[in-house]
């Protein structure tokens, strides 16, 4: 019985989002009716991913699955531990980011055009973190990226959104194609894979022999592109001209993919040393370059959109090292936070008049290092109290995370407050708190998502490279505070994070010739940065 109802769950959270694409072009009744009804479909895929992810919780995992010839199913399903987790956290996205879109393009003639595109995507993202076969996958990871390109171009009278289009749409179908590859290479040499279960990947990968390294090579440069790293990202910054849900659904949903990609098929991929180390010196480069970038953008999405190039960098880099626990953590966290940044950007301008707070007294270096090694030692606890929470790199990543977050909290606390005993004690406490609630979160996660996750390859690099990345991260913010180096630096980080110009484009019914610079942003953000660099 609840094998029968999680597979109905299942199936309606992802025909749920395909019938709010209907219902929003189709339907009957006024436009702003046919939305809200699609945005309240989207919060039932929630509902049903909830109740899908419950199900696999009391009785285990299970399959949806059409019969095909020889056994293997024409289309199928699975559920998970972390396949549900996943299919949670897409319709989650999805009902949110809709519900905000329903106010934001009240009366918009483009809204039911947008809501059929948003559901495309997340339906589409919905079937990739739950298909049981690769052909499946893949065929769902081509149709949200198309999805999302009409998302993207929801609005083609915005100045800057139709180059943002072709641009994004010419970068997608490079990455879908590597990734369409990589299916026929496996399809020939060993017909379909199902994804169900790591160790059959494994053995699919042993049976390519030396087309495996091909394959690995295709599928990263797939996830690479899908989110936005080094010359195959140049498409993200761009989407800022696009509206605030479109670039929500993206920056929360959409530049995922390539995680969920190379976590879904890390043990077809993870074998395979030369892919691995192009993911993470791609990626590393990436974080790296976004991070000193973002803060000298003037406009608040472009600052958004290197972060999470920053953020999928890191991410990327993280699967490339096999802590892929750490991968999921991230995930789910970058997705439900930068969605929350972007409903609020409009909000992130400085009000006429406002001073910011000026730093006062500094705590001094040992009590700050103190607390930080008092919140990393109560979160070491924790997890060797739930050994289970751990059986994967992943762990020990997060925690080391954990200390560094302390760190740079502790840091930024103090550089803007006095150095008093009472906040001394009372910031101490609050990140012991805080650190034993993340160890205990992240032990239950852990202990969920284990028995699902890939285990890391013979060619996943070293977890200690990670601390190499942020070594790097560290001496590039140091050196963008040496003037010399800076006015050499900073412009080869602006050339290197800006899209291409976008090409002249004809608009407006009288059909006079519209030029649009500054890397396809609308005249109102061109003009605040070129009167912020003046």
């Amino acid at each position: 019985m609840t094998s029968d109802l999680g597979v109905a769950c299942l199936v309606g959270a992802i025909l749920a989002p395909l019938a709010a694409g209907v219902v929003s072009v189709g339907g009957g009744g006024a436009s702003e009716g046919r939305c809200r009804a699609a945005a309240g479909l989207g919060w039932v895929s929630a509902g049903l991913a909830i109740v899908a992810a419950l199900s696999v919780a009391v009785g285990g995992p299970f399959a949806a699955t059409v019969g095909g010839a020889s056994g293997w199913p024409a289309l199928g399903l699975w559920a998970d531990p972390l396949t549900v987790t996943l299919l949670v956290l897409v319709c989650g996205v999805g009902a949110v980011v809709q519900s905000f879109a329903v106010r934001y393009l009240q009366a918009d003639r483009a809204a039911p055009r947008f809501f059929a595109a948003a559901n495309v995507v997340v339906a589409a993202m919905a079937i990739v973190c739950t298909a049981a076969m690769a052909p499946v996958l893949v065929a769902a990871w081509v149709t949200a990226g198309l999805g999302f390109v009409a998302v993207v171009g929801s609005r083609p009278d915005l100045p800057g959104v139709r180059a943002c289009a072709w641009r994004t749409l010419r970068m997608f179908a490079l990455g879908d194609a590597a990734l369409v590859a990589a299916l026929g290479v496996i399809w020939a040499k060993d017909g379909s894979v199902d994804l169900v279960s790591t160790s059959g990947l494994g053995a699919a990968a042993g049976r390519l022999g030396g087309l495996s390294a091909v394959v690995a090579l295709l599928i990263v440069v797939a996830a690479l592109t899908r989110s936005a790293q080094g010359p195959l990202g140049r498409w993200l910054p761009g989407t800022v001209s696009a509206p605030t849900p479109a670039s929500a659904l993206l920056h929360a949903g959409v530049v995922n993919g390539g995680g969920i990609l190379l976590i879904r098929l890390g043990a077809l991929a993870g074998d395979s040393a030369p892919a691995m180390v192009a993911a993470f010196t791609v990626a590393a480069v990436t974080a790296t370059a976004a991070t000193a970038l973002m803060a000298r953008r003037v406009d608040v999405k472009g600052a958004l959109a290197l972060s999470t190039m920053a953020q999928m960098g890191f991410m990327i880099a993280e699967c490339a090292v096999g802590a892929y626990l750490a991968a999921v953590v991230h995930l789910i966290g970058h997705a439900m936070y930068k969605a929350t940044l972007f409903f609020g950007s409009g909000s992130q301008v400085r009000q006429a008049g406002r001073t910011p707070i000026a730093p006062v007294a500094v705590m001094s270096t040992l009590a700050r290092a103190a607390a930080t090694v008092a919140s990393a030692a109560a979160a070491v606890a924790v997890m060797v109290a739930i050994p289970d929470g751990h059986p994967h790199r992943g762990s020990v990543v997060l925690l080391v995370f954990l200390a560094a977050t302390a760190a740079a909290a502790g840091w930024s606390w103090w550089g803007r407050r006095p150095s008093a005993p009472r906040l001394m004690v009372l910031w101490a406490t609050a990140m012991l708190a805080a650190s034993a609630l993340y160890g205990l979160v992240l032990g239950g996660l852990g202990w969920w998502l284990a028995p699902a996750l890939p285990a890391a390859g013979a060619g996943t690099l070293s977890p200690w490279w990670l601390l190499a990345l942020a070594g790097a991260g560290l001496s590039v913010a140091g050196l963008m505070r040496v003037s010399a180096v800076q006015r050499w630096l900073l412009p080869l980080l602006v050339d290197a994070g800006a899209p291409p110009a976008p090409v002249p484009w004809r608009g407006g019914r009288s059909g006079r010739r519209r030029t649009w610079t500054s890397a396809g942003l609308s005249p109102e953000v061109a003009g605040s940065q070129a009167k912020s660099a003046a």
